[in-house]
């Protein structure tokens, strides 16, 4: 058995999905199978349920000034009703998570981190000041993503106006009978939103977005869509041992804050990351996996962080790491070793498909 349960537990089992353990969650791995799943979602619409992932609420007059201290993203001018992404650091510039951060009032705030990560996002957040309330059992998030997620969901919550929504920004909702809020966030490239329904209602909420023409997906497709996009996943292209430039999230870093690990960063900044992310597309069969080397013919080019069957392509992706100063140019030649074997590619930039929203990573 494992310690949290998510409140759609109950209806997974009943859609027939398979399950798998996921930081101390039973959470869907797929449903129908993870290709077919994805491919509804690049194509129509499809919602996951990302019960797991932490909620950290704070409030008080001192928890913008503590987050602003604890995160690499301007929380300050974060204005009410918007999110951003961001990331929290060790001192020396390593990731300790990679998160979104809503700013629900004037002086209230919801941090959500990756389920691995919630304690040690929250140690930091006590660190510089505040007093996270862990709200994971208060909220369901129901994910809805795909080219036909407006129509979708405004059939499943007419009343909502979640059309109205830019990106990066939430609002207040009724989610049947209840009150929730639902964001223009997600980690799939595609046009869609995130639906917090308190857990009480959970089930109902989910069931009206299957009625209203959801896919239901697992797991398994949200890791090949996000790879698709080329975004970062915790424990493959960020890490405690990989800084945010060398993971290509510069974007992420307002370097006006003085967060934690500010000052190792101004350091790689200065002389430069020691690696960094490149893509690899498979010209053949075969599949790249974490820790396989990308190599040309004669030296290694890097090694893989994040390798995939990627459904919409055909193919093997693969985002990998490799020496700055040897970083290799797109629609160069090159291959992956796997277990005694080359599988012959080419060298590419992320993302392996369309740009779509940059809502995640």
């Amino acid at each position: 058995m494992t310690e949290r349960r998510t409140p759609l537990l109950e209806a997974h089992a009943e859609l027939g999905a398979k399950l798998t353990e996921f930081a101390g969650w039973d959470m869907p791995l797929q449903f129908s199978g993870i290709v077919s799943e994805h491919n509804s979602v690049r194509s129509s619409v499809g919602v996951f349920d990302v019960s797991h992932l932490g909620k950290l609420r704070l409030e008080g007059a001192s928890a913008g000034k503590a987050l602003d201290r604890a995160v690499t993203a301007d929380i300050g001018a974060l204005e009410v009703g918007r999110a951003t992404y961001a990331l929290v650091l060790y001192d020396d510039g390593g990731c300790v998570d990679d998160l979104f951060v809503y700013r629900l009032g004037s002086h209230e705030w919801l941090v959500v981190p990756n389920a691995a990560n919630v304690q040690e996002v929250a140690r930091a957040l006590v660190e510089a000041g505040a007093s996270p309330v862990d709200e994971w059992s208060r909220w369901a998030i129901l994910a809805v993503q795909g080219p036909g997620s407006f129509e979708t969901f405004d059939r499943a919550f007419p009343a909502g106006g979640a059309g109205e929504l830019e990106l990066h920004s939430w609002k207040g909702l009724e989610v049947c009978g209840d009150t929730g809020f639902v964001a223009r966030t997600g980690y799939t490239g595609e046009r869609g939103f995130e639906l917090y329904a308190p857990s009480a209602v959970a089930p109902q909420a989910y069931g009206a977005l299957l009625d209203a023409g959801c896919a239901p997906v697992g797991l398994g497709a949200r890791d090949t869509l996000r790879l698709e996009m080329g975004y970062a996943l915790y424990g493959h292209e960020i890490s405690p041992d990989i800084n945010p430039l060398e993971a290509g999230l510069g974007w992420a870093i307002d370097w006006e804050s003085s967060f934690r690990g500010r000052e190792a960063l101004d350091g790689v900044r200065e002389s430069g990351p020691a690696r960094r992310l490149f893509g690899f597309l498979c010209k053949e069969r075969g599949v790249p996996r974490a820790g396989y080397a990308v190599v040309d013919e004669d030296r290694t080019l890097g090694e893989v962080t994040s390798g995939n069957y990627s459904p919409t392509l055909g193919t093997g992706i693969a985002l990998a790491l490799g020496p700055a100063e040897s970083t290799p140019e797109a629609g160069r030649a090159a291959a992956v070793e796997a277990r005694g074997r080359r599988i012959d590619g080419v060298i590419v930039k992320p993302p392996f498909v369309g740009k779509g929203e940059r809502t995640k990573k």
